[in-house]
């Protein structure tokens, strides 16, 4: 949860055929017990553009630290928001995740096709309240992109000068809407 997965580094650990370990995923997407991620790489020099993110749909299946919980948990919350406004009101809505050579990244970046709605670069921690210097490397990329940094403990939400809204994620996932 919460790292790019190389098929071919998984099929030389498990020792199988990487299509057989393409075919499982595809399975496991297909039972709705995992979704994919992909990295976006549109107009952003030095991008990753090959390895998804896998989350579990049911957040129980995450076994790793409150971390990677957290992360599956907002991961949910923005597919299952993105899917209500395709349906509800015709708006669609990418989930993707932002991450550039040498490791920098965003957890997720929420990219809409109309020019109505303004990308949303998200990013998720458990207790750290220092902003993520990466949201200056991606802002760029993005017209007035809303910035947010989701935190587990955290004793007061605040907004920085560049505009980053740093907030409780307890409270961010009961209220929010694209």
């Amino acid at each position: 949860v919460g790292n790019c997965l190389s098929i071919n580094s998984f099929a030389i650990e498990l020792q199988k055929d990487h299509k057989t370990i393409q075919r499982w995923l595809n399975i496991l997407e297909d039972l709705f017990v995992i979704f994919k991620v992909t990295p976006y790489s549109k107009d952003i020099s030095r991008s990753i553009k090959k390895e998804p993110k896998y989350y579990f749909y049911d957040s129980g299946f995450v076994a790793e630290n409150d971390s990677a919980k957290l992360e599956n948990v907002v991961a949910c919350a923005l597919l299952k928001e993105s899917h209500r406004l395709l349906d509800a009101e015709g708006v669609a809505i990418r989930l993707h995740y932002l991450k550039v050579k040498g490791g920098r990244e965003i957890d997720f970046a929420l990219i809409p096709e109309s020019k109505e709605y303004r990308a949303s670069l998200i990013e998720v921690k458990t207790s750290d309240t220092d902003v993520s210097p990466n949201f200056k490397l991606f802002k760029q990329h993005f017209k007035n992109p809303k910035q947010i940094q989701l935190v587990q403990n955290i004793t007061r939400d605040f907004t920085t000068a560049d505009n980053v809204e740093v907030m409780r994620a307890s409270e961010w996932l009961c209220n929010f809407k694209i």
